[in-house]
């Protein structure tokens, strides 16, 4: 696998830790009855297999348009190629950290 290869990977993470989260509650929840819980808490764990599948699809959609705007050439791109993160401030001002090679780039204000 390429450097941008494991840029998209770790882009996509947290979409498939949510997604793998989601189908694990699901089986949990089969199992266990949720109704013999206390009504508020079993009627949340009811609903928290689709949260959390709801939650993968927003994350999974957020990082196909920044991964299409880097792909097009709209986005903030890296002397490597890679796709720049939001702004986040630090200790000598605000910068931006490259998704593929893990440098900092300043934010010239």
């Amino acid at each position: 696998m390429t450097q941008l290869h494991w840029m998209a990977f770790r882009m996509y993470l947290p979409t498939l830790a949510c997604l793998l989260l989601a189908f694990a509650s699901t089986w949990l929840l089969t199992s266990a009855e949720p109704a013999a819980l206390a009504p508020p808490l079993g009627d949340a764990l009811r609903w928290a297999p689709y949260a959390l599948l709801g939650l993968s699809v927003l994350l999974g959609v957020i990082t196909s348009v920044r991964l299409l705007r880097w792909d097009t050439g709209d986005a903030l791109i890296c002397g490597c190629g890679g796709l720049l993160g939001g702004e986040r401030p630090g200790r000598f001002g605000t910068y931006r950290t490259c998704a593929a090679c893990g440098r900092r780039h300043g934010v010239a204000r």
